[in-house]
């Protein structure tokens, strides 16, 4: 039986070549393009790029809501099913965990290397970990 999926994506131009970029952490820049994003250094990332633009100005298609594959990093903390992830350096996602930590995807897979490709589900844009 097959099964449907929802999905939302947003498309806007691409702020640089992301054509290296296809299931990397994405954020809209204050000139209104896409570009990736490293959360742990307060970008605030809004979903996953889908396709491969090839330079600044070509249309980016970034998955915000429902599941998508990601590109993560699980080799320094490993990633469980079921973990809040944000994104890094590499704009891999990487597992978050502490107190206002923000993370905008939930891995369905998990991990133990840097550049597995897994699924997550998107949630719709920047959420933050709070403590309670």
């Amino acid at each position: 039986m097959s099964q449907s999926k929802q999905v939302f994506e947003v498309t806007r131009e691409a702020a640089r070549d992301l054509s290296d970029y296809q299931y990397h952490a994405m954020k809209i820049d204050t000139s209104n393009q896409i570009d990736y994003v490293d959360t742990s250094s307060a970008g605030a990332g809004i979903g996953i790029l889908q396709n491969k633009p090839e330079a600044e100005g070509q249309e980016a298609e970034v998955r915000v809501l429902g599941t998508s594959l990601m590109y993560v990093d699980g080799n320094s903390i490993n990633i469980g099913v079921e973990d809040m992830l944000g994104s890094n350096s590499n704009y891999h996602g990487v597992k978050v965990d502490a107190d206002k930590d923000q993370y905008f995807a939930i891995a369905l897979e998990a991990s133990s290397a840097d550049g597995d490709l897994i699924e997550v589900l998107l949630l719709g844009g920047p959420h933050y970990i709070s403590a309670t």
